[in-house]
């Protein structure tokens, strides 16, 4: 004759079946999020590139939503031969300038910006000077001089642009076939507590 099982034994043996399938994961689930990613124009995206007022020659370009620098934007052909030109005043650049530059984000990045496409000579004949309210933070030229700055959230910059085609003391003279033409590009990094990317390095 079989012995009775105990009692407790029994109890025990349910309680680790109970505890077996509390442990079980789901096996299928749907979880939505929005995401809010709107394409904005130059003047009011993360980076704002905002026209300054410094003429006709720097503007909103309607068509491409973007900013753009155009010497023939009225009925000229480009830039005169042995001449200098200043889009914004480098004395008063808060108040008069080409354009500016502005972290819409909150958070501070670090802003890098090159110009490349032009090939004249080894002189600088294409300068954006890049202020603050307290002065001068960096330059580019077409030359290859970049300019890296850190950009608190909502802090604007003012940019003044100077083409100087040979009117310059000592800024050899450019001819009619001469092309300053490029592309002025900016990277955007983060910036974190300890360290200059997103990363921390």
């Amino acid at each position: 004759m079989a012995k009775p099982i105990p009692t407790l034994l029994v109890a025990g043996l349910l309680l680790v079946a109970t505890v077996t399938f509390g442990a079980s994961a789901f096996t299928a689930a749907t979880v939505d999020r929005s995401a809010d990613v709107n394409v904005a124009t130059d003047s009011s995206g993360l980076l704002a590139l905002t026209d300054g007022n410094s003429g006709n020659l720097v503007f909103q370009d309607g068509s491409t939503e973007q900013l753009s620098i155009d010497f023939t934007n009225g009925t000229a052909t480009g830039a005169n031969v042995n001449a200098t030109f200043e889009l914004g005043d480098p004395a008063n650049p808060t108040t008069s300038n080409a354009f500016k530059i502005t972290n819409q984000d909150n958070e501070q990045h670090q802003i890098n910006v090159k110009y490349t496409g032009a090939t004249t000579n080894t002189e600088e004949n294409l300068n954006f000077s890049i202020y603050d309210s307290n002065g001068l933070v960096d330059s580019v030229t077409e030359e290859g001089t970049t300019a890296s700055f850190t950009a608190p959230a909502t802090k604007t910059f003012y940019v003044v642009v100077t083409v100087d085609t040979g009117g310059g003391a000592g800024t050899a003279d450019l001819t009619s076939a001469s092309d300053l033409s490029g592309e002025l590009s900016f990277t955007i990094d983060d910036v974190d507590n300890g360290g200059a990317n997103s990363d921390g390095s």
